[in-house]
């Protein structure tokens, strides 16, 4: 059955999810603080609207993709944010990777407008969230995740991960898990080409090893083809891993490899490279090393 939804965030991720579920004939209504990326959505279906309230307006579920704690509270907040127009027993499924507490803020100010929120940060590409065949882990009530499978299947398979903030949490371990394994490619890959090894010959014994990787295979053809086209923009893996040291500190958790890992992405930043991939972060490593990685067969 065809469900009303409010769409809050069509950038890279966001876009493809939106149009996943005008696919499968939900009514959306989009909202972009760039309006031009709302309206290249909506090319497939659906309306733009001017604010986040109109998106929200009569709703029966609102899914929200946004970058941050502070575009949370932007689109949410105020008199033309969501909350001032979601309904009695409306859904919010908050797909953005933000910190525990900005989620359990977002729940308490959901439920004083008498509807439901599900943290549900995703994990996936660009191309997946296009084809609907991202994974969500969420967080929330059970009852209210199994009454929006309608809505989350379109997006992809979900797992449900416990209460409330469960969901971001679990994203967070799944980011520094990712950026720790990418840190040790891009440090392994410098020195071998500074050794002189060929670089392609030392990732093929990689991805034949005890030490293969499904992010490995996903980033190691491009870095060796210097393509560090953004499919997931170095400068959120930068805010995640933030994101991540905030919550084990809280947590009273030793991080010493994701503060090591933030370090070089906050000097990548520093190098400008905010837009670039997060495999980009290996040109740090290349920078300090004076050498750089790449197939030697690559024209």
């Amino acid at each position: 059955m065809a469900r009303t939804i409010g769409f809050v965030g069509t950038g890279l991720m966001g876009r493809g999810m939106a149009r996943s579920l005008i696919r499968r004939g939900h009514a959306l209504r989009i909202y972009n603080r760039t309006r031009a990326k709302a309206e290249e959505v909506a090319q497939l279906g659906g309306a733009v609207a001017a604010t986040p309230a109109e998106a929200a307006r009569g709703a029966d579920v609102v899914v929200s993709m946004l970058a941050d704690p502070k575009a949370l509270a932007d689109c949410f907040e105020g008199p033309h944010g969501v909350l001032s127009a979601l309904r009695p027993g409306a859904v919010v499924v908050d797909s953005s990777t933000v910190s525990p507490p900005a989620t359990q803020k977002l729940a308490a100010q959901v439920r004083a407008r008498e509807a439901h929120l599900l943290d549900a940060p995703v994990f996936g590409s660009k191309n997946e969230a296009e084809n609907g065949a991202l994974g969500l882990i969420v967080g929330g009530d059970r009852a209210v995740f199994d009454s929006v499978q309608d809505v989350l299947s379109c997006l992809g398979k979900s797992t449900y991960m416990g209460p409330g903030g469960m969901g971001v949490t679990a994203k967070l371990v799944v980011n520094l898990v990712i950026a720790s394994e990418l840190e040790a490619f891009h440090e392994g890959m410098v020195m071998a080409t500074k050794a002189g090894l060929d670089p392609d010959l030392m990732y093929s014994v990689l991805m034949n090893s005890r030490a293969r990787s499904g992010i490995f295979e996903m980033k190691g053809p491009n870095i060796l083809k210097r393509d560090f086209t953004s499919f997931f923009p170095l400068r959120l893996m930068d805010k995640d891993m933030r994101l991540t040291l905030e919550t084990a500190k809280e947590l009273g958790v030793a991080m010493p490899v994701v503060q090591a890992v933030k370090e070089v992405l906050g000097a990548c930043m520093a190098a400008g490279q905010a837009e670039e991939d997060m495999s980009a972060a290996i040109k740090h490593l290349e920078r300090v090393g004076g050498v750089e990685v790449g197939s030697r067969s690559r024209t």
